[in-house]
């Protein structure tokens, strides 16, 4: 009985490997089959990557909120920073990394709400960039790490802008944490 179950398992085991597990590995195989397996492994089309690169994105937006501290959300950075103005952002002096970059605006508004489409807009890989606000007397510093934002606002130090040695040397304000959804997280 038990050798006639071990018949029955082998032959089973040889029915599901198939006629193809038989054939030699330097054998040509048929144009057709060459032409049947080149469709079965054709590139999805664009509009299918586009999808996908869109499921991918929520996915990674919705992959922070594990991280969050939800009690310290503070507002949405999701304001158009080419609103406030059209300039881009210029060289500090005196940069020993070549790094830094800074804008000046004149507005009454949180540049927090801004920082997200500032960083699409205006950010590199690895770069630091200081906002001074006039109007509000801060510099903000927007600090690009690992996909979320590090926003510091200071106090405006008269002149600071014009050195790379005393830019952002103001009074810490406020922090924020910026998640690629748009999320503000205020740091306390």
């Amino acid at each position: 009985m038990k050798r006639f179950l071990l018949l029955i398992v082998a032959v089973l085991f040889l029915a599901a490997c198939g006629s193809r597990a038989s054939e030699p590995l330097n054998e040509e195989r048929p144009e057709e089959e060459t032409e049947e397996f080149a469709a079965e492994v054709e590139i999805e089309p664009e509009e299918e990557a586009n999808e996908q690169g869109a499921e991918q994105k929520a996915e990674d937006d919705t992959t922070w909120d594990g991280v969050k501290d939800q009690d310290n959300i503070v507002g949405k950075s999701n304001k158009d920073f080419s609103e406030l103005t059209k300039s881009n952002p210029t060289e500090v002096r005196n940069d020993v990394t070549g790094n830094w970059r800074k804008s000046t605006i004149s507005e009454n508004v949180d540049i927090e709400e801004y920082a997200l489409s500032y960083s699409d807009l205006h950010m590199e890989e690895g770069e630091v960039h200081h906002v001074v606000n006039f109007n509000r007397n801060t510099t903000t510093l927007i600090n690009d790490l690992s996909g979320l934002l590090y926003v510091d606002v200071k106090e405006h130090v008269d002149g600071e802008e014009h050195d790379a040695s005393t830019v952002g040397s103001g009074m810490l304000l406020k922090s924020y944490v910026i998640y690629p959804d748009g999320d503000i997280e205020e740091i306390q």
